[in-house]
């Protein structure tokens, strides 16, 4: 049976229409003043009812009801603005700000509506970083490299710690206390390459520039070990290709704010053709990748057709590469990753090993370099401390008298005088000074404050926990001594304090390598030569994430002894 569309639908006549029409007219006609006010009134409600709402989420409740506001602020307005976080990491001055904060009002500080900072071991650290906090898309942002994810900017605990597994054996202490290829292509960085340059020096009377050096020493030191004595960096003696590589590597830093900050609001203003960071940041970044994988490359050929054991003797050995290039094919032997355009994986996982290794280059050559320079500064200053270093280096084999050897690493690394003058030099001038943001899994008490929600950035830094007065009396001294007339509790103590190396399962997988490596160098220098400052102006260190000499230099005489 079928219902008639007439029915339905039921059709007027057209006068009809036309009546309906007149009286809607007269309607609006007689009544002029009813919808002018409806809709005024119901406009101004919703106005006002929204406008109430918004005051209520992004004022009120963030700064008098949320758990954080019994939090002390940096400024009254943190409580419910980040504008005072952007403005200090912008004018790079976060580190010593956030540092007078803590001094002020303790171990706990709101920096914005949903970032705090943390100075404090049980409650802080211990919560924090060895319980598991997962990292925040910032070091996806900023330090993924190819386009794609490496050991220090994934976010995915699972994977971090898959990651992790396969580079933890050749990164151990053990496996780097005893690595000939280290010791090979180490001295000959040292011997060969560095040492000419500081004999001119002592035959010329003339000074050095240690600073770029630093860098050059720790990149050539860490690559070789990486990719081997051929396809490593030679970045002392290469003085155009250094320069090139620092440039595009450090030129791009005051741009880095917009990008990895607010990288939304950067975004937006480029459709409208305001570009915050210029495009050569970016192209420099893919010169610099373009740059490295070549290297990769050549790894694997080697890796793929000669014969370890005569590579391992020579110190060609590509042992991070090799050794990151099995786990890999242990895995699944096919990439996870999906290459650029135009781009073809020569090998399984070519771009995640890249993107590993080029990390670890990152880290070698700015943190270690740092670290090194200021090392510097303070045992040129220091003719006690050299002399007391030198009579302890000296007992070690080999002597002063085979130039061209260095000290069994065990035995180097024992050194008491030694270590404290490293440690003391990362604590007081600790390359990485800036934050290292976590975010809160579920609901946690940090410091001593219950009820601290999920998703709430929390980030210690070791600018602030290297300068607790109470674990390091005097802390902006620089006195090596500490570490070596330290009572046992005392020492301890400090190690808990101590962060050049993070802690926890995010700890840097290089510190063994970066300790053994400056020893390695030290001993070298300063059983061989004698130190003097001949210009240090500008060696203030910056107040960045990482922090380097603000004048980028370092001047010293070296005299051989």
């Amino acid at each position: 049976m079928s219902i008639s569309s007439s029915r339905l639908q039921p059709q007027a006549p057209v006068g009809h229409l036309l009546e309906r029409g007149q009286v809607l007219n007269h309607f609006v006609c007689d009544h002029p003043m009813t919808l002018p006010l409806t809709f005024p009134l119901l406009t101004a409600a919703t106005f006002t009812i929204a406008l109430l709402a918004g005051l209520y989420k992004c004022i009120i409740y963030p700064a008098l009801l949320s758990p954080l506001a019994r939090i002390p602020a940096a400024r009254w307005h943190a409580r419910f603005s980040p504008l005072y976080s952007y403005y200090i990491k912008y004018v790079n001055i976060e580190n010593r700000t956030v540092h007078d904060l803590h001094t002020r009002y303790g171990p706990l500080v709101r920096l914005g509506p949903n970032e705090l900072s943390v100075n404090c071991f049980e409650g802080g650290l211990k919560t924090i970083y060895t319980g598991g906090f997962p990292k925040t898309e910032w070091y996806h942002e900023r330090f993924t490299n190819y386009e794609t994810d490496n050991l220090f900017t994934t976010t995915d605990p699972k994977e971090h710690y898959q990651l992790k597994r396969m580079v933890t054996n050749v990164f151990s202490k053990s496996s780097i206390l005893s690595s000939s290829a280290l010791r090979i292509t180490t001295s000959a960085v040292i011997f060969d390459r560095l040492f000419p340059i500081l004999r001119e020096s002592s035959r010329s009377r003339k000074a050095v520039n240690i600073h770029p050096l630093d860098y050059a020493y720790s990149m050539d030191s860490f690559t070789g070990f990486q990719l081997g004595g051929k396809l490593g960096t030679n970045f002392i003696q290469k003085t155009e290709e250094r320069e090139w590589y620092t440039h595009h590597f450090f030129d791009g830093r005051p741009y880095l704010f917009w990008d990895f900050e607010v990288p939304n609001f950067t975004t937006w203003l480029q459709r409208f053709g305001i570009r915050l960071v210029p495009e050569w940041c970016a192209e420099s970044q893919v010169a610099l990748e373009d740059w490295f994988m070549p290297k990769c490359d050549r790894a694997a050929e080697l890796v793929a057709s000669q014969d370890e054991m005569q590579l391992q003797a020579s110190g060609d050995w590509p042992t991070v590469f090799a050794t990151l290039k099995q786990k890999y094919e242990e895995l699944d032997g096919k990439s996870k990753t999906p290459t650029r355009a135009g781009e073809s994986q020569l090998y399984p996982h070519r771009l995640e090993i890249a993107s590993n290794l080029f990390d670890h280059t990152v880290a070698a050559i700015e943190t270690s370099g740092n670290a090194l320079t200021y090392l510097h500064y303070e045992l040129a200053r220091r003719p006690d401390v050299q002399s007391a270093l030198r009579a302890e280096l000296l007992t070690l084999d080999p002597s002063r008298d085979r130039k061209s050897e260095l000290p069994d690493s065990k035995a180097l690394d024992a050194l008491p005088l030694l270590d404290a003058v490293i440690h003391e030099t990362l604590r007081r001038y600790t390359p990485v000074g800036g934050p290292q943001p976590r975010v809160t899994p579920r609901v946690c008490t940090i410091a001593g404050y219950e009820g601290i929600p999920p998703v709430v950035r929390v980030q210690a830094s070791s600018w602030s926990l290297h300068r607790n007065p109470k674990v390091f009396p005097d802390p902006e001294a620089w006195r090596p001594e500490r570490w070596i007339d330290a009572t046992p509790d005392e020492l301890t103590e400090m190690r808990k304090w101590f962060w050049a190396f993070g802690s926890g399962s995010r700890m840097c997988i290089g510190s063994n390598f970066a300790m053994l490596s400056m020893k390695l160098v030290v001993a070298a220098v300063y059983a061989h030569f004698q130190t003097s400052v001949v210009d240090a102006e500008g060696i203030e260190q910056n107040d960045g994430f990482s922090g380097g000499p603000i004048g980028n230099k370092l001047w010293l005489q070296f005299d051989e002894i």
